[in-house]
């Protein structure tokens, strides 16, 4: 008995030595990557009103990114189950390299069909990212998969704030380069996006899926795999719902934030590099709310439980719409706002990711993983999809009414259909 004891102490403590190395890979590549996250989304508002010529096209960029995301989610799932974590999130992070490139390539050309099409590649690094978080649950330890899961989405702080916040460095060398002023943040962006390529193809040895129950089911993943195994847990689907409503109000507020803020400064003429660094800021903020207090957000997650962060983050929301309602053109009280919806954001991605990772069975959780990534992405398609003209018809406060709605609404589910532990 003691020999075994003995055999098993190593066994654990070496398990436990790889899974930290793969959290420290898997948190340099989100710091990378990150740098196309906010970019994408917040710069690319800007592109799409000025090619597509009306502003009511703000939110197709955010549309064609989230659509990426939502039709990649399933095909890298299945990727992992196939032939592992570290070749999937390799190929994903490649088609967003190319995506990048192809913004700033739409940029200079002047082709609004190649904005949405590099967008949608671009989404491809979402999902790629979105995966990453579940990846750092593959041998996390029971009890503690909140805390690494956020420990891999707090990496992307860095980069992600960054991101925007590089659009008026980015738009000084692009305006050196001849380029348009507003592709320039995504020439870092490629950059990023390469080499957390290179770092998770090199680095995620041995893969974290291989050898666990996961990847020994013989199905590949579906969606009706997805929905059985949601159906079978009880308040996984209330999860999935509270991540993809979540993320519908964030992209729909931020997005049309810049074109917002851009009225409020400068009118609607174009951007030029000092507001796109204003706006950048002000995004940068709201990015850090995303991301800079997740391990804060995990830790509370695993001790105050998943239905009472859920109801936190509607709350957040909630006190997020009704600053931006109440004082629309107060750049500083926006400032404020849009970092709590990034801290709604968080709360809200984090704890519906936790019930997904804790409360499917292993056999069945990357199945419901792909549909949870995919029902976050088709979030964001309807934000992009309706935000624009929220903004057009009823302004930037009815934008924000719409969210305060939606927060409510998930109140009650959450109340009603949410099991208290």
């Amino acid at each position: 008995m003691s020999n075994e004891t003995s055999a098993v102490a190593p066994a654990g403590a070496q398990r436990a030595g790889v899974h930290r190395r793969h959290l420290v890979v898997l948190s340099a590549a989100q710091i990378l990557s990150g740098l196309g996250n906010g970019a994408g989304l917040a710069l690319g508002a800007l592109l799409a009103a000025e090619l597509g010529g009306s502003e009511s096209l703000g939110g197709t960029v955010s549309v064609a990114i989230s659509l990426g995301g939502m039709l990649a989610a399933l095909p890298l799932a299945r990727a992992a189950v196939a032939a592992g974590r570290r070749p999937a999130l390799s190929v994903g992070y490649l088609i967003a390299f190319f995506g990048a490139v192809g913004m700033i390539c739409a940029a200079a050309l002047g082709s609004y069909p190649l904005l949405l099409l590099s967008g949608a590649a671009m989404g491809v690094g979402s999902a790629t990212n979105l995966q990453a978080r579940f990846a750092a649950t593959d041998g996390a330890a029971p009890g503690r998969r909140a805390r690494d899961l956020s420990l891999v989405v707090w990496a992307l702080t860095i980069g992600a704030v960054l991101g925007p916040s590089l659009a008026g460095p980015g738009a000084s060398l692009a305006d050196r380069l001849s380029l348009p002023t507003n592709s320039g943040a995504f020439l870092f962006s490629a950059a990023g996006l390469a080499l957390a390529c290179l770092m998770i193809f090199a680095g995620l040895r041995p893969d974290p899926l291989k050898g666990t129950a996961a990847a020994a089911v013989a199905r590949k993943p579906s969606l009706g795999q997805g929905l059985a195994a949601l159906r079978g847990a009880a308040g996984a689907g209330i999860g999935v719902l509270a991540v993809s409503a979540g993320h519908a109000c964030m992209v729909a507020v931020m997005s049309m934030t810049t074109i917002h803020l851009q009225h409020v400064h400068h009118g609607t003429g174009e951007a030029s590099p000092d507001v796109l660094a204003l706006i950048g800021l002000t995004l940068s903020g709201h990015i850090g709310g995303m991301y800079a207090l997740s391990p804060l957000v995990g830790w509370c997650v695993d001790r105050w439980g998943h239905r009472a962060s859920l109801l936190a983050a509607q709350g957040l929301f909630a006190a997020s719409a009704v600053l931006c309602i109440a004082a629309p053109l107060n750049h500083p009280l926006v400032s404020v706002a849009l970092f709590v919806l990034g801290l709604a954001w968080s709360f809200s991605s984090i704890t519906g990711s936790a019930v997904v990772a804790e409360r499917v069975p292993e056999e069945n959780r990357v199945a419901a993983q792909g549909l949870t990534d995919s029902a976050m992405s088709a979030g964001g398609v309807l934000a992009g999809l309706g935000s624009g003209a929220l903004l057009q018809f009823l302004g930037y406060q009815g934008l924000n009414a719409a969210s305060l709605a939606v927060a409510v609404l998930m109140t009650v589910l959450i109340l009603v259909r949410m099991p208290r532990r």
